[in-house]
């Protein structure tokens, strides 16, 4: 006991050094953890058949034979929802679905203009970034010219190219 009491004696304080500056290292390192983790985009991704599907599609396959004027051209057919889970904005290139083909089918979404409201792909639409801790819906369409397809994962990708992705 006594060699104890004149270790510490003699070395207590390197001891309370090596203690603190190990304390002081951890402390440091975990939060450079935690705001590393603070500063990326993390979205989470979602699909699901337009509610009314099947509605649309048979819509527009009932003005087969009219006056082009008269024509449905397009129809949405499956919803994406981005939800950004960060705590930073999240700008968004591109959405869609990829079908059982293996094709990636893009999301449009409406812009509103003066008279009109046009269909862009996300990257061409200018949207805002995704606000953290909110989400938004973006409508799959169907072409009158294509077969009806069957949607196996969505799919977003932010402005840095990663991808997000989920299954049906």
């Amino acid at each position: 006991m006594e060699i104890i009491v004149n270790w510490l004696s003699e070395n207590g304080l390197a001891l309370y050094g090596a203690v603190a500056g190990t304390a002081a290292l951890a402390i440091s390192y975990f939060g450079h953890r935690h705001n590393v983790g603070k500063d990326s985009i993390k979205l989470a991704v979602s699909f699901a058949p337009h509610p009314s599907q099947s509605e649309n599609v048979r819509n527009m396959l009932s003005t087969e034979g009219k006056e082009p004027w008269d024509h449905i051209n397009l129809t949405e057919v499956y919803l994406v929802t981005v939800r950004n889970l960060g705590s930073i904005p999240a700008p968004l290139d591109d959405v869609g679905v990829v079908t059982d083909q293996g094709v990636k089918k893009q999301a449009l979404t409406a812009i509103r203009h003066s008279h009109s409201t046009m269909l862009y792909k996300v990257a061409e639409s200018k949207l805002d970034a995704l606000a953290p801790r909110s989400a938004h819906t973006f409508s799959v369409y169907l072409t009158r010219d294509e077969p009806m397809f069957l949607g196996t994962e969505a799919y977003a990708v932010d402005q840095t190219g990663k991808l997000w992705s989920s299954r049906a």
